[in-house]
Formats: structure tokens, sequence, C-alpha cells
């Protein structure tokens, strides 16, 4: 069922997670106005945003300590124990897969290769590839995932001595792929767009702020969960900009004059324009997600989806358990708050 459809189903008095927690949805126009907004931002500022946004997150260590440490006592998949590197003489074990739904410019990538021995398999997944294609070629030379054990290594050096050589080390691989994932969620086609129970880690960093509505968030988190396969992680962050009374203030500000500019509607309670540095004219749509929210979404994707327009149940998205919540980034540490979630 596409979100038109869904929209349409909580209109006409559907009780549901959203209908009950959440205004009436903007209409599919509103919806891809204020999406085509945020898509001319990136597209006219993608090298001064990029440049700004280098660092990786304060949260990231969080999130990656988190994981790897239920992922050692959990142990879901023994064949990857090996991607942790305790030291550098660890072995590379099998890839990590990864989905980065909103990928930008893969700096969250650059920090995973700083942490793990194992090579990255990387579908990464954004409607600005501008971000993303400088950046790969130099991520995959940067980080060949070359280490060995030091037998290995003692090895490799008799192998060459004899004229046998050794294996290429792998290399991190990205399959960068253009999508639209408002208009895909819109269309009803962003499922089919995303892999489907294969990969170890998923994550939507600097995402959720820009979709809409509450039902386009919760698809999202359900797309992020079933491209997991079972064990592994989604990760997930809302961007709490109004905890910055300085933010909280140019938001204001930018949104009535954005508004004005482009005759659109009243904005829901959270619902904000934002601009960049000096530039005029340029806008990107930017939602706070108050905690009260992200315990509705939670709910929302624990229940079936609501009955499609032919009277037949959607498929029940995956089980999952919430692994961790917690504040990061900023100068006070509440900018962002991460959810952790570990398919079942």
């Amino acid at each position: 069922m596409s979100i038109a459809d869904e929209q349409r189903v909580s209109a006409s008095g559907a009780t549901t997670a959203q209908s009950a927690s959440q205004p009436d949805a903007y209409s599919p126009h509103v919806i891809r106005k204020l999406n085509d907004l945020t898509s001319d931002f990136y597209t006219r500022e993608a090298a001064s945003f990029s440049a700004t946004r280098q660092a990786p997150w304060h949260g990231w260590e969080r999130v990656w300590k988190l994981i790897t440490a239920h992922d050692a006592v959990q142990n879901p998949f023994p064949s990857h124990a090996a991607r942790v590197p305790d030291d550098d003489t660890g072995d590379s074990g099998a890839p990590l897969t990864i989905l980065d739904l909103g990928c930008g410019n893969l700096r969250f990538e650059r920090f995973l290769a700083e942490r793990t021995n194992a090579p990255l398999r990387v579908t990464a997944l954004d409607n600005c590839p501008d971000l993303a294609s400088p950046e790969i070629g130099a991520l995959s030379a940067a980080f060949p995932h070359s280490l060995r054990s030091s037998s290995a290594a003692s090895k490799t050096k008799e192998e060459d001595a004899s004229g046998q050589g050794a294996n290429p080390p792998e290399k991190t691989i990205v399959d960068l792929r253009a999508l639209d994932i408002v208009e895909s969620l819109l269309d009803g086609t962003f499922a089919d767009r995303l892999p489907r129970n294969s990969h170890d880690l998923a994550v939507a960093f600097g995402l959720m702020h820009h979709l809409p509505t509450f039902a386009l968030r919760a698809r999202v988190l359900e797309g992020l969960l079933g491209s997991l396969r079972p064990g592994g992680f989604a990760v997930v962050s809302f961007w709490q900009f109004l905890n910055d009374p300085r933010l909280a203030a140019k938001a204001a500000t930018v949104t009535a004059e954005g508004r004005a500019a482009h005759r659109l509607p009243t904005f829901h309670e959270n619902d904000f324009l934002l601009g960049w540095q000096h530039a005029e004219g340029v806008y990107r749509f930017c939602h706070h997600t108050p905690e009260d929210e992200i315990d509705a979404l939670l709910a929302a994707i624990r229940e079936p989806s609501a009955p499609s327009t032919s009277g037949c149940a959607s498929a029940a998205p995956p089980s999952f358990r919430e692994i961790a919540r917690f504040s990061a980034d900023g100068k006070l540490g509440n900018l962002n708050r991460y959810l952790i979630l570990q398919r079942l």
C-alpha cells in the first residue's frame, strides 16, 4: 500500500497509531513540494554542505561500542566474530554489510573503516549522489583492510619470496544508488528499492528530520528493519534542534519566510524550514522529533500495517527489540536522539 493510500485510510477515520497521536497528514502535493525544496537545497549547496560535514558524530562512538558489545554477547553470527579489531593482528573476517539510507558524503563509512578490520560492503542510497560520488574512490583506497594475523603475515612474506604472491586485499565496496526516498515512499516503491533480510547494519543518520510526516518516518523504520538479517542492527538518529535556543529562533524566522515565499500551508507542530549559512532562497524541511513521537513510531511499526484498499492485510513488519536510546552531539550533547534496534 502506498503512503497516499495510507493517508486516505487514516483520513477516513481508521484507528492507527498515526491517526491517534498525529495531526492529519499533509497532502501528497505539499509533501512533494517540501521534498523538492530539500532536494534543491542539497543540489545547490552540496559542496559547501559537505565541507562542513567531515568529522564523525560523537554519538557514533557510543553506537559502535553498544553494537559491538551486544554482538559479542549475543554472537548472532559466529562467522563475523573477527569484525572488531581488538588489536592490529586480528583477521579481517567476513565482510560487514551495511545499508546507509541518506548516506550523504559517506563519513559514517569512513568512521566504520577506521574501527573494524572487516571489509565493508555498503549499499548507499541518497537523492544527492554529488555528496557521495567524490568520496567513494578515496574511501576504498584509504581503507583496503589488508590487516592480517602475524602468522598470516609471515606466510605472506614466504609466499612472496617464493614468487607465489598473496591474494589482493579486499577493499571497501560502495554500491551508490540514487533514490528519491520521499517520492518512492509516496508511490509505494520504497520497500522494493531496499535490500531484504540480508544486511548486518542499517542506518539512517540526518534523514528522518527531512521526512514530512509520521507515516513516512514509520515506513523508513520498517524498511531499515526489513533490510536486516536476523540479529542485525538498525540505528537511527532524530534531530532535536529545538533543544538549541539559537536554532529554534532561526527555525521560526526562516519558516515564516519560506512559507510565504512558496505559499505553503500552516505547518504542523515541530515542523520547520531551515536555510543554509548566508545563501538566499534555499530551504530544507526539518522536523524536530520529541521523545513521545519516537515511542509512537515504535508502537506503530510493532503492529501490522493497516489494511490495503483491496481489504488484504499487509505483511507483518519484522520483529525487533530496542537495544538503546540516548542523546549526543552538539555543545550540550543533546541535539541528536539515537535509537538502536535489533531484528529478531
